[in-house]
């Protein structure tokens, strides 16, 4: 089941992207995208981004026993930079 949140924009997304991008390939991941929007997947879990005055994320498959709220966070926290 899909589901959708957003997130604050960065400052510095650009590097955040860049940043994202070799987080999630060197986890055997992948990721394509540029400041506007994008999709990754990795570990089970499939998605979009698209960048407005915030980052609207779309989560379209997640494995089924990871909780909602734990792909969430760990979702939102690559595109934080945290």
């Amino acid at each position: 089941m899909a589901f959708s949140f957003k997130i604050p924009k960065p400052k510095n997304l650009s590097q955040v992207l860049v940043q994202t991008s070799k987080t999630v390939r060197d986890g055997g991941g992948t990721f394509s995208g540029n400041e506007e929007y994008g999709s990754f997947s990795g570990n089970g879990v499939k998605g979009t981004y698209a960048v407005g005055d915030q980052i609207s994320i779309t989560i379209t498959e997640k494995p089924f026993l990871a909780p909602e709220s734990l792909v969430k966070s760990t979702i939102a926290n690559f595109f934080k930079g945290v």
